[in-house]
């Protein structure tokens, strides 16, 4: 029986991705720049863990062989998230700040990639803990 890597890798993102969201919160409300640029920094914290996360995942189900059942909920979950971040990290790349819509935007975006990110914990659980 191998040892399973996904569960360790997987909370890493899911922290960070998290922290990045209160980042924001705080520089939206208090507008210092110091606070965005922290969110940014842990924000590819959380894209690069989030790759390891979900390469692990992979390899734990046995590749694409292994996405059936309650794990292939849980994969097309995990998908959405990584469609939503990968957008989100070329918002950060290309976003000018100094854009009226750019604080909203990367308010409403982080919030949404944070529902994903639960609702993938929340199928991701399913399969630990059952339903």
């Amino acid at each position: 029986m191998k040892f399973p890597i996904h569960p360790i890798t997987v909370h890493f993102p899911i922290a960070f991705y998290f922290l990045e969201l209160i980042l924001l919160f705080i520089w939206f409300s208090k507008r210092d720049p110091q606070y965005l640029k922290f969110a940014s920094f842990v924000f590819k914290i959380a894209y690069v863990s989030m790759l390891i996360a979900i390469a692990a995942g992979f390899y734990d189900a046995g590749g694409f062989a292994g996405i059936e059942g309650g794990v292939r909920v849980h994969f097309f979950a995990a998908v959405s998230v990584f469609i939503v971040s990968t957008l989100r990290a070329l918002f950060w790349r290309f976003g000018k700040p100094e854009q009226n819509h750019y604080r909203a935007s990367q308010m409403l975006f982080a919030l949404a990639g944070n529902i994903l990110v639960a609702i993938t914990g929340y199928f991701g659980g399913l399969l630990v803990y059952g339903s």
